[in-house]
């Protein structure tokens, strides 16, 4: 299991401005871009992903190195509404999952996927949150 290397792919990735951008800022090193299988969706202000044999698809995001990662992890779970702080079942559920490099390699790393219905949902097919808000204005 990864215990320092963390996989985003929406709100929590470099230069956001997101509330946990100090976090990311303080206690994250770049590591760079990567990808995971799975589906991604626009749930309005922020996005989740759908993962699973069936999802094949790439979700594009960013790998960073946890430099605390109790204190990351901690942080990172309560603003995914993910921690014993909230009822179950919670929004997001933290999972060890496969990453892939540009180069082609692999490796593990946590990954908030979602835990919700995503029927009503807008698919995001590139994969990439960053470029569809881009889009998006």
């Amino acid at each position: 299991m990864p215990s320092n290397v963390m996989f985003v792919y929406g709100t929590l990735r470099k230069d956001s401005t997101s509330p946990m951008a100090h976090i990311i800022d303080e206690y994250c090193d770049l590591i760079g871009e990567a990808y995971i299988h799975g589906s991604l969706y626009d749930l309005g202000t922020y996005p989740g992903v759908i993962t699973g044999d069936e999802y094949t698809g790439k979700v594009f995001g960013q790998l960073f190195l946890l430099k605390d990662e109790r204190k990351v992890l901690s942080e990172f779970d309560y603003y995914e509404e993910c921690s014993d702080d909230f009822p179950k079942p919670h929004l997001y559920i933290r999972e060890a999952l496969d990453v892939y490099f540009p180069n082609g390699g692999k490796g593990k790393a946590w990954v908030y996927i979602y835990n919700r219905d995503v029927s009503d949902a807008t698919f995001i097919p590139e994969g990439d949150y960053i470029d569809y808000l881009a889009r998006k204005r």
